[in-house]
């Protein structure tokens, strides 16, 4: 009845909190988060998105972060998108960040350097060995 090629793929599928739920703690995800309701405490995820009756008390540190809500917390973020109905109160620090006209934003705007990947560095061995044999 059920087969495993059928199946929805779990990474893929958001955690959403809807418009009538409340969510009092702090909440972590490797993957997506997508907060409609209201959230009293610190966000931690790839990628966020806030909805426009949506609010967040608390810290939110999320790779993406779309905002259309209310939050009261500073906001880290890779790449911050501020559309015209949100309003925040706190600290933004990112990398990238486009704000619509409108938004309300009590708080600084902090632009963060970019995360530099990990450099995977390969030596030649064999061509310092023979140059030490002369």
């Amino acid at each position: 009845m059920f087969s495993k090629t059928n199946r929805i793929d779990q990474k893929s599928m958001p955690t959403i909190v809807s418009a009538d739920t409340t969510v009092q703690g702090d909440m972590k995800s490797d993957g997506d988060i997508q907060i409609e309701g209201t959230v009293t405490g610190d966000i931690t995820c790839e990628r966020l998105t806030l909805g426009e009756g949506a609010e967040v008390n608390g810290r939110i540190e999320c790779q993406e972060v779309h905002l259309y809500g209310a939050i009261n917390g500073e906001i880290h973020g890779g790449t911050v998108v501020i559309a015209a109905t949100a309003r925040i109160s706190g600290d933004v620090h990112h990398e990238t960040i486009s704000v619509e006209t409108g938004a309300r934003i009590d708080g600084r705007l902090v632009r963060r350097e970019p995360k530099a990947a990990p450099l995977n560095l390969v030596t030649d061995q064999s061509s310092q060995s023979s140059s030490n044999l002369g």
